[in-house]
C-alpha cells in the first residue's frame, strides 16, 4: 500500500508542476510549445522555468536528504520538479530553432539553459548547506 501513496503523491505533485510551468509559460507569453510557422521566438520560458527547477532541486537534494522514507521528497523532487521542469520542451524549441536555420539561436539556448542548469544546482546545494550548517 505504501508504494500506491508514493505513485499517488507523485502523480500530484508533477500535475501541479506542470500546471505551475504553464502559468509561467503564460505569463511570459509563451502558452505553447509546439512547433512555430517561422516566426521564431526565444523560449524564454522554458529556460527561466529549467533553471529555476535546477535551482531548486540542489536545495531540495540536500534540505531533505535525511528522509528515506517520507513523502515529501518525491512529492517535491519527483513529482513537483519533474513536472515543473521540461527537457522535452527544450529538445523541442532547439529542433524548432535549428528547423528555422536559427543555429546560433539554438546553440545559445542549449549551451545557456544546461550550462546555467548545472551552475544552478550547484548553487542550491551551497545554499541548503549553509542553510543548514549556520
Amino acid at each position: 500500500m505504501r508504494e500506491v501513496n508514493r505513485l499517488a503523491v507523485i502523480g500530484i505533485g508533477g500535475a501541479l508542476g506542470a500546471l505551475s510551468r504553464a502559468g509561467v509559460s503564460n505569463l511570459l507569453g509563451s502558452p505553447n510549445v509546439e512547433l512555430t510557422d517561422g516566426n521564431a521566438v526565444f523560449p524564454w520560458a522554458t529556460m527561466g522555468v529549467n533553471i529555476l527547477g535546477a535551482l531548486l532541486i540542489g536545495i531540495l537534494a540536500i534540505a531533505l536528504a535525511g528522509e528515506a522514507l517520507g513523502y515529501r521528497r518525491p512529492f517535491l523532487i519527483t513529482g513537483f520538479l519533474g513536472g515543473f521542469t521540461t527537457f522535452s520542451a527544450l529538445a523541442l524549441e532547439v529542433g524548432d530553432l535549428v528547423d528555422q536555420d536559427l543555429w546560433f539561436t539554438a546553440f545559445i539556448y542549449l549551451s545557456v539553459t544546461v550550462g546555467a542548469g548545472l551552475l544552478a544546482v550547484r548553487a542550491g546545494m551551497l545554499l541548503a548547506r549553509k542553510a543548514v550548517r549556520p
